[in-house]
């Protein structure tokens, strides 16, 4: 069962994700993946001048591959850029540990939806001005970015790699009992720093918009 980082009243997520789906082979889940994290520092770079933050979840917009601007702390901008998620994308492990859960996640779209719906409220908004990448859009880029961008949240909250597959509902399929803490425990840990994390960054929200 997944940990929800906000209860039962979490917002419904806006994934798109069809349900006639076809699961892209592993190999193009990770170069989909890294394609998508060159893509990040791309538009970091054009960005660097400026006060724009954009989501770093995709979505399609007119056949091509978008993102939009977001309104969010700085110390979340921080932690999904420089923090310690994003700096262990450079392990090939855990590319192909993402596009193994990211494989799952489009293969049980309704639990995708509640697992991922909270990083998605985080980063998006329908209001917000749309930025193409000027590349076609598939159907998995979504989810596939929602997988990266949770990473990054949890990872850099303090979640180890079984914490973070486990606030996801899917520790059964990655736990090793020979050389992993119980799976009890793991959970039990794993929903404190949900909590403290989606306090912290409600602290941090309304510091924001006390700014704004």
């Amino acid at each position: 069962m997944a940990i929800d980082d906000h209860g039962d009243d979490a917002p419904s997520s806006k994934l798109h994700l069809p349900r006639n789906i076809v699961v892209p082979e592993i190999e193009v889940l990770e170069e989909d993946i890294r394609a998508s994290l060159r893509q990040f520092v791309n538009l970091r770079k054009a960005l660097a001048e400026t006060n724009i933050v954009c989501s770093p979840v995709w979505e399609g917009h007119a056949g091509e591959a978008a993102v939009r601007a977001a309104v969010v702390p700085p110390q979340v901008v921080a932690r999904h850029n420089d923090g310690a998620g994003m700096r262990a994308l450079s392990d090939p492990s855990v590319v192909t540990m993402l596009a193994d859960i990211t494989a799952m996640m489009i293969e049980d779209p309704d639990g995708a939806v509640k697992v991922l719906g909270p990083t998605e409220t985080l980063w998006m908004s329908e209001e917000a001005p749309v930025r193409s990448l000027e590349m076609p859009y598939q159907p998995h880029y979504r989810v596939l970015t929602l997988v990266i961008a949770d990473f990054a949240r949890k990872i850099g909250a303090g979640f180890t790699e079984n914490e973070w597959i486990a606030s996801l509902g899917l520790l059964d399929a990655f736990h090793d009992e020979a050389t992993d803490p119980p799976k009890d425990a793991i959970l039990a840990v794993t929903r404190v720093k949900i909590a403290a994390m989606c306090a912290e960054e409600a602290e941090w929200m309304r510091a924001l918009q006390a700014e704004i």
